[in-house]
């Protein structure tokens, strides 16, 4: 899957700040603008087709990494 570059964002997806929220699946799916970590931990996004272990990842906290996949559900991905 590829991941969304600036000219792939409509009009309203680039003026909002997040338009939805969904829980991560270790599924593909796609590419969203922000995380939102719910439980500090180590966890494991796919960037750009490759897994990516960040750690120390502080709860409560948004991120802005586009990714398409994590490892677990304590992260939710903000379109």
């Amino acid at each position: 899957m590829k991941e969304k570059t600036l000219q792939d964002w409509s009009v309203l997806e680039s003026v909002a700040p997040y338009m939805k929220a969904v829980v991560s699946t270790t599924n593909e799916m796609d590419a969203c603008r922000a995380v939102y970590v719910k439980s500090g931990a180590t966890h494991t996004l796919t960037i750009d087709c490759v897994d990516v272990a960040f750690s120390g990842m502080l709860p409560g906290t948004i991120y802005p990494i586009s990714c398409t996949k994590s490892n677990n559900a304590n992260i939710i991905f903000l379109y």
